[in-house]
């Protein structure tokens, strides 16, 4: 324990600058979950604050702290939702993405059956109404079970 009060008590602008460079490599590494980035932003703030003087290693580790809860709580209320990063809703889940795509009739319906192209995709279709489309007609995905759409007429 003592070894840690020595070590916080020498840190200066250099180490906290150190510290806040070596986060932000960890950071980089981790591919940008930002769990890492307020911590090294706080580390900054407290080596510019002892670019001023000399707080004591106390009043260092209180605002390190400090700094770095309220740069997470604000970046996890604030920035991670703007953040970008695709529409995950159905990240693994195909069928529930390609309900409401537009296709193509690929083979003609007989009896409200037949087969569309979608995306890279030819697929068993049924139509909603058991009509018979022809070959080149948009449809929307209604409803996916299995290999097999549900479509409607575009």
């Amino acid at each position: 324990m003592e070894t840690l009060i020595d070590l916080m008590a020498n840190m200066g602008i250099w180490q906290w600058m150190a510290l806040a460079a070596g986060l932000l490599v960890l950071e980089l590494l981790t591919g940008g979950t930002t769990y890492l980035l307020w911590p090294a932003a706080a580390a900054f703030i407290v080596g510019l604050l002892n670019m001023f003087g000399f707080m004591g290693w106390q009043a260092d580790l209180i605002v390190f702290a400090v700094a770095t809860l309220a740069m997470m709580w604000v970046g996890q209320v604030y920035i991670r939702p703007r953040m970008k990063g695709g529409d995950k809703e159905h990240l693994n889940e195909r069928s529930e993405r390609m309900i409401g795509q537009v296709g193509e009739v690929t083979v003609d319906f007989v009896n409200g059956r037949g087969r569309i192209h979608l995306d890279d995709t030819r697929w068993s279709a049924v139509s909603v109404d058991d009509s018979n489309l022809s070959t080149g007609a948009k449809v929307i995905v209604e409803k996916v079970e299995g290999v097999t759409v549900t479509v409607r007429l575009a």
